[in-house]
């Protein structure tokens, strides 16, 4: 009797043993609004979170909700805010009033061509600026990690093959430089979600997207759009890939945010290199769907050339006018700044070696953010 009580003890004490290391485990709701397939969710949160596990041995749990299953599309800043989720990816040009230093710093995307180069900066400027420190807290947010997609091109349901072709059309454009090119080829904007792109090119709503290639596959746009221009109007960068509830960070040790940081930098290189892969081997695929896919003619590039020029003054423009910023220029400047910085950093570093740029990115910027100060 008294050898059942002394196992039926050790069998309990294993339970609550078991029980209690079940109960340390932090687990972290995180919430991405593009499908399982976009490459944004599939490297920068699904494949991140077992990511988080390994390298926390189980201490740190994300579970990743994807499409709008937590929070709506518009909602991944509020609900970010408002701890409804842990971690979220936002789209910065959905809540321009709640962002407004993002929003002015995304007109300059028309003449940014580098994805990478691009994600790397925005990463770096959003940690490190004094002025999109003091926005992040104002909203109740900590700032962990940037993405810029693949640039943006035409997918259209109507032949697009040059300038002419635009006028009268219907484009979803993300942003207002975009919208007043638009208008100068003749074309009208219209401010459609990306989730609600296939059902606005199969009904007519909409004529064409300005999108990156990569969902023509992704979200099977090919099905309703035959037609891609190529013309470059630069990446989507405006928002995170990665912020976090402030109180949510704050209450975690400064090791599980060390290790947040740290996988994060590795997971920024991984998603976009797998993001410009995909925009390739979308262009590639999309003759089987029956998508002819047009080069710009120089009429085209000339359209865009202008804004690229005047996007500068744009943003300075509307961090004035729009958003009463104190100094807008100066924000712009400092961006320009970071830009050229991280092209210097950037040359001669094989784009093809994930190590080389993770390693490159984390003794740049990741590992001199302090876990312990940063986002108090």
């Amino acid at each position: 009797m008294a050898t059942y009580k002394l196992w039926g003890a050790l069998a309990l004490t294993a339970a609550l043993g078991l029980s209690q290391s079940a109960m340390a485990t932090t687990e972290l709701n995180a919430s991405i609004w593009f499908p399982e397939s976009q490459p944004l969710t599939k490297y920068g949160y699904i494949a991140w979170a077992k990511k988080v596990d390994a390298a926390s041995g189980g201490d740190l749990k994300i579970n990743v909700f994807t499409d709008t299953t937590l929070l709506p599309v518009v909602a991944h800043l509020s609900g970010l805010r408002d701890g409804i989720a842990d971690i979220t990816y936002h789209a910065g040009t959905y809540t321009p009033a709640d962002l407004p230093e993002d929003n002015v710093l995304a007109i300059l995307a028309i003449g940014l061509g580098d994805p990478l180069l691009t994600t790397f900066a925005v990463a770096d400027f959003y940690m490190n600026d004094p002025e999109m420190l003091a926005r992040w807290k104002k909203q109740k947010i900590v700032f962990l990690g940037a993405y810029a997609s693949v640039p943006y091109n035409l997918i259209c349901r109507k032949k697009v093959a040059d300038v002419g072709d635009l006028k009268g059309l219907k484009l979803r454009t993300p942003g207002p430089v975009y919208a007043a090119w638009a208008k100068s080829v003749g074309a009208s904007s219209v401010n459609v979600p990306s989730s609600e792109m296939f059902t606005g090119l199969d009904k007519g709503q909409i004529d064409c997207a300005a999108m990156g290639s990569n969902e023509l596959k992704t979200r099977s746009l090919w099905d309703v759009a035959k037609y891609v221009n190529m013309v470059n109007l630069g990446p989507y960068f405006s928002g995170w890939e990665w912020a976090m509830n402030g109180k949510k960070w704050r209450s975690l040790t400064p090791g599980q945010r060390r290790i947040l940081l740290d996988t994060i930098a590795e997971s920024t290189v991984e998603t976009e290199l797998a993001y410009i892969a995909s925009g390739k081997q979308a262009i590639d695929e999309s003759a089987e769907h029956g998508v002819t896919v047009y080069q710009p003619t120089a009429a085209m590039e000339k359209s865009t050339q202008g804004f690229v020029e005047h996007a500068r003054a744009m943003a300075i423009a509307e961090g004035k006018e729009r958003f009463h910023l104190k100094d807008p220029e100066g924000l712009v400047t400092r961006f320009e700044q970071t830009l050229e910085k991280w092209g210097g950093l950037l040359k001669g570093v094989d784009r093809n070696n994930p190590e080389a740029l993770k390693t490159l990115l984390k003794e740049n910027l990741y590992s001199k953010v302090d876990e312990n100060s940063y986002g108090q």
